[in-house]
């Protein structure tokens, strides 16, 4: 009797042992997994660079990104996604698109990905067709989108939610400078009268108050039409009559159509403000757009 109770005993003894090491061996693999998910590097991938470096200022040591368009010389209507452009994709755990068929190659990408979270600057400013879709040149864009990153790095690395937090806030603070000069420059520009070859500056425009002159020739030239007889002439007018106190000029796109509003604009001392599509690749997004704004206050302050 006592020897089969000893068994029992015995018996029951190991099966509890098991029983604790087993938990403990899950318990250990699932704080292991744990441990993994919470050290794992965010993978960002941004088709433009602009929003390549805002990505980069928040994210800080937690991951790594790299955006597809790096060079001024490339169009992103045009750019052609290579193998590796699918691959960079396909382990991103954070894409950032423009949006509003700008670059579609890269809104396909982010669909095709759906352990993917995305990004979209259209539907960030809930873009409807035939919106400006330049959104890099929206004047509270750093913010909208540095915000918008910190609350999508936070889902998947919720602890460190106050460090993207402490980041973005040192970002939008180095930014500070461009919505002082904006302030400035809408007591000069508010109400004004502006030319452009191409709307793509257009954003920061209708921001400081200017009245966009002759919009149909900016769109025709952004679509790779002729503008209008019609057009040609308002431009003409425009500049004849002294209504517009500068020329805003996409020096990314030419023709010999802009190379003559161009140079009617020199013959009646229209000044005419360089800008880019593309952020150059000598300049962080903040002074590149710094840059151009001087530009434009000293153009309508000459």
């Amino acid at each position: 009797m006592r020897s089969h109770l000893s068994k029992v005993l015995l018996f029951v003894s190991g099966a509890f042992v098991l029983t604790l090491i087993g938990m403990v061996i899950v318990t250990g693999l699932k704080q292991n997994q744990g441990e993994k998910k919470d050290n794992a590097k965010i993978q960002v991938v941004s088709s433009l660079n602009s929003y390549g470096e805002m990505a980069e200022a928040v994210l800080g040591n937690q991951g790594d990104v790299q955006s597809v368009i790096t060079s001024p010389d490339v169009d992103p209507h045009d750019f052609e996604p290579t193998a590796n452009t699918a691959k960079q994709y396909r382990n991103a755990t954070v894409i950032i698109s423009n949006g509003g068929g700008y670059d579609e190659w890269s809104e396909r990408f982010a669909k095709s990905n759906s352990h993917a979270k995305s990004v979209n600057l259209a539907d960030m400013y809930d873009y409807h067709d035939g919106d400006n879709e330049h959104y890099w040149y929206q004047p509270d864009v750093v913010a909208r989108l540095t915000n918008q990153l910190v609350d999508t790095y936070s889902e998947i690395k919720p602890d460190q939610r106050e460090y993207f937090e402490k980041n973005a806030k040192a970002y939008q603070q180095k930014a500070e400078k461009l919505t002082k000069l904006q302030a400035e420059l809408k007591a000069d520009v508010n109400g004004k009268g502006i030319l452009a070859t191409e709307p793509v500056f257009d954003p920061q425009l209708e921001a400081l108050g200017a009245k966009m002159l002759v919009p149909e020739f900016s769109h025709a030239i952004e679509e790779g039409n002729d503008p209008t007889p019609a057009a040609l002439t308002k431009w003409q007018t425009a500049l004849q009559n002294h209504q517009a106190v500068a020329v805003i000029n996409n020096t990314q796109t030419t023709s010999k159509l802009v190379k003559q509003a161009l140079e009617e604009a020199q013959a009646t001392d229209v000044p005419i403000v360089p800008v880019t599509e593309s952020m150059p690749k000598d300049k962080s997004y903040i002074d590149w757009q710094y840059d151009q704004l001087k530009s434009l206050q000293k153009a309508v302050q000459s």
